[in-house]
């Protein structure tokens, strides 16, 4: 069914055709908040002082990369934050020669692992080719809302010694921060590929694809720069130039993942990225996860998009199924959609992502970017230098073509590019495409959690979770649902869960999706299986953590100091005798648990204070704001440690804590303003999302001589604390908001705390050791 919506403009009536099948939403990569950075609410300010024989040498070379010493203050919404020794250059590649030239601002170059609110450096990008100079944000934002790896980016005033240098986009870097908050590691292998990455077989030598072009290698390796070992991108250009095309979807699936990329090339088909690797061979990354063991696809530089054309197409009306570059071998692009059904799940994806790009959220989202940038627009006379736009251009470009290289206005390429699709997709139904899949949980003592998205243009009818124990050949089925009932969260999201008991002698399952709709078509993925390994030791895990605390929540010394949260996923409890947590692989046993008893769903909150001295739950570490790795470890009879849970944050601003979205689930989040210590967690909560109501909760559970009751509704409460036998220990009212001390000295056992509030009346079980 196809229906038209028309979106009245200035000058313009806009056809926007929406397909309306039944497309069930991913929910793959979570996007860290966008704090003050990448707020994309206001419009900042940046002021970078620097020396003038420092700012000529940048303009009289505009091809070099040094950096020069120079005062940074961000200014947002009136409050500026100064950093007073920053690195300063160019950055980008033709726009070094445009008069409205793009800079890089690095916070790590003088001082090492230095990062600014969680950020090494920031890249502000001129945009000098885009009229509207928001074509990226808008593409960034379209990828963000699918889900999928994308880059947060807004846009800023930038000043240099004073004087007004224009409106820039602020566009997020793809390093080792980014695909750490994507993908939840940043160990692996990130490849910066430009003109030529055509992703062409050379030989089996990992070496041979450390060639250069330019200037720079063709796939220019971004982490790891010691090893410098391409062995894993040589094995993945192998499999798939060399494999049949028979072999190829299991070879292809079993090292990448194709799903993903298929999702990735339709977003770039329907925004006109032609300057990609399907058509140009340049603007990609690819990482080597090593969480799941699968390289992935990331496009970049989206700003010649929306009807921007240097090579004399037209993208709007593109083919969709013949839309690469035939005159370069595109490897990757073209032996993917070689497979008649990857071609087809393409199709599905593409109009998936056609339905949010003509949604009228979506469009009046983009209009609001004219509206927010027109004033600032008006003074900045290097916007007028390259190409002699003027507001008029700035304005009309939602509505009109600015001529030259610029074919459409972004609403109108964006009502051609749907309708031309529409009249281009292929007949046959698609099979569903499974994206995201994750196991949550590492021990064979406890359930594990599986989870993964789901799309399809007709309902599912079911999508099945397949397992085996390693070494077994006999395959078991669990359902997974979209219902609502745990331990899926929300109801008809596209996110299928379930949960199962593994065998407690297993040491690992192998395992498959597949996913059925009610036209019968069935997707199997990966086309063989992948394995999850299991140990048989404790399955506590690290739940959540702060390494900033500044007002957040104070320790039994009124101290803010950086706290982490243990969690118990299991049914019953757990002895924590032999484990031991540490931020340093190479001395695994900092701190022992000792005689703590986990209960069954329970929370151990731990205080990064340094200080052991008097409580038996800090810690002799302290955490970095900039980021660093902790491990939880069992200590076996012979002195050998295994690694129970392991988890790297990245650098955090203040009061930010990091925390698994779910309690005990493999998908880490930021929760920027309602950290949930010693409380559940509650999926991912941050000042662009509406706010959601944390529950009043006492911590810590156990306690020694005290706790704390934090009452978090915007009403008072009268609590009481009471004994085993009845008896009051203890009677107090609490403002809205606040948290009241509680000192207990009473003997060990079991406690209840009720707090009436005149709209409830909350109970709580307390445990005194």
């Amino acid at each position: 069914m196809i229906n038209t919506i028309r979106l009245n403009t200035k000058s313009l009536s806009l056809v926007l055709l929406i397909f309306l099948g039944f497309l069930l939403k991913a929910q793959s990569i979570p996007s860290p908040p966008r704090q003050i950075v990448y707020d994309n609410q206001n419009v900042s300010k940046i002021y970078i002082t620097i020396p003038s024989d420092s700012l000529s040498a940048i303009f009289n070379n505009v091809y070099s990369d040094k950096e020069y010493k120079s005062q940074f203050i961000f200014d947002h919404n009136g409050i500026k934050d100064t950093i007073h020794e920053v690195g300063f250059r160019l950055r980008g590649n033709t726009s070094r020669n445009s008069q409205k030239k793009s800079f890089k601002i690095s916070f790590n170059s003088f001082i090492n692992g230095e990062r600014w609110n969680g950020v090494k450096g920031l890249n502000i990008n001129g945009e000098h080719n885009d009229p509207s100079i928001s074509r990226a944000r808008i593409c960034w934002n379209l990828l963000e809302d699918l889900d999928l790896a994308s880059a947060r980016t807004n846009h800023v005033k930038l000043y240099v010694n004073n004087s007004y240098y224009g409106v820039y986009a602020n566009v997020e870097h793809i390093n080792d921060d980014f695909v750490l908050q994507r993908f939840g590691d940043d160990s692996g292998n990130l490849y910066k590929c430009l003109w030529p990455a055509t992703l062409e077989y050379i030989s089996n030598n990992p070496n041979d694809y450390k060639f250069t072009s330019g200037g720079r290698r063709a796939y220019d390796l971004k982490t790891n720069t010691n090893d410098d070992d391409y062995t894993d991108l040589s094995n993945f250009i192998n499999v798939l130039n060399n494999a049949s095309n028979s072999d190829l979807p299991c070879a292809l699936e079993s090292i990448f993942d194709v799903n993903e990329y298929l999702y990735y090339l339709a977003f770039e088909i329907a925004i006109g990225h032609w300057d990609n690797h399907a058509y140009n061979k340049n603007n990609f990354y690819l990482y080597q996860n090593p969480t799941d063991g699968l390289m992935h696809y990331i496009p970049f530089d989206l700003d010649n998009t929306l009807g921007i054309d240097w090579v004399g197409q037209n993208w709007a009306t593109r083919n969709i199924n013949n839309w690469g570059n035939i005159s370069n071998y595109n490897a990757l692009y073209q032996r993917v959609l070689g497979i008649p059904e990857y071609k087809i799940k393409m199709q599905l994806l593409l109009k998936q992502v056609l339905e949010q790009m003509t949604s009228n959220n979506f469009i009046n989202r983009s209009l609001n970017i004219k509206n927010q940038l027109f004033n600032h627009v008006k003074n900045d006379i290097f916007y007028t230098y390259d190409y002699g736009y003027d507001t008029n251009d700035f304005w009309q470009s939602w509505t009109s073509a600015a001529g030259g290289h610029v074919d459409f206005g972004i609403n109108p390429y964006i009502a051609n590019r749907n309708s031309s699709a529409m009249s281009q997709f292929l007949s046959g139904n698609s099979k569903p495409v499974l994206l995201g899949g994750v196991i949550s949980g590492k021990s064979n003592s406890a359930p594990l959690t599986i989870t993964i998205d789901a799309i399809d243009e007709s309902s599912l009818s079911q999508v099945i979770f397949n397992y085996r124990n390693i070494g077994n050949s006999t395959w078991t089925t669990l359902a997974l649902l979209d219902n609502g009932s745990s331990p899926d969260k929300n109801a008809a999201d596209g996110t299928f869960s379930g949960a199962f008991q593994p065998g407690q002698t297993s040491n690992g399952i192998e395992y498959y999706w597949t996913a059925t709709d009610i036209q019968g078509q069935t997707a199997r993925y990966p086309c063989s299986f992948f394995s999850h390994s299991l140990h048989s030791k404790s399955p506590v895990v690290i739940n959540e953590l702060m390494s900033r605390n500044s007002n957040n929540l104070s320790d039994q010394n009124g101290d803010f100091s950086d706290w982490i949260e243990l969690y118990n996923p299991t049914g019953s409890s757990i002895d924590l005798t032999n484990i031991f947590i540490s931020d340093k692989i190479s001395n695994p046993e900092k701190f022992h648990l000792k005689s703590n008893t986990l209960p069954s769903q329970g929370y151990l909150l731990l205080w990064a204070s340094g200080d052991t001295s008097q409580y038996n739950n800090h810690l002799p570490f302290k955490l970095s704001g900039n980021g660093e790795t902790l491990y939880l470890s069992y200590k076996e009879a012979n002195g050998t440690f295994i690694t129970l849970d392991k988890i790297k944050f990245a650098a955090s601003i203040t009061n930010q804590s990091y925390g698994r979205m779910y309690d005990g689930n493999n998908r880490w989040v930021t929760f920027q303003n309602y950290p949930t210590p010693n409380a559940s967690n509650s999926g991912i909560l941050s000042f662009n999302k509406e706010k959601v109501l944390i529950p009043p909760f006492p911590y810590p559970n156990p306690h020694l001589d005290f706790f704390v009751y934090k009452n978090t509704l915007d009403e008072p409460s009268e609590i009481s604390l009471h004994n085993q036998l009845g008896q009051l220990i203890y009677h107090a009212k609490i403002e809205k908001n606040q948290e009241i001390r509680i000192e207990n000295n009473g003997l060990s056992g079991l406690y209840i705390l009720t707090a009436r509030y005149s709209s409830q009346t909350l109970k709580f079980k307390l445990n005194k050791l």
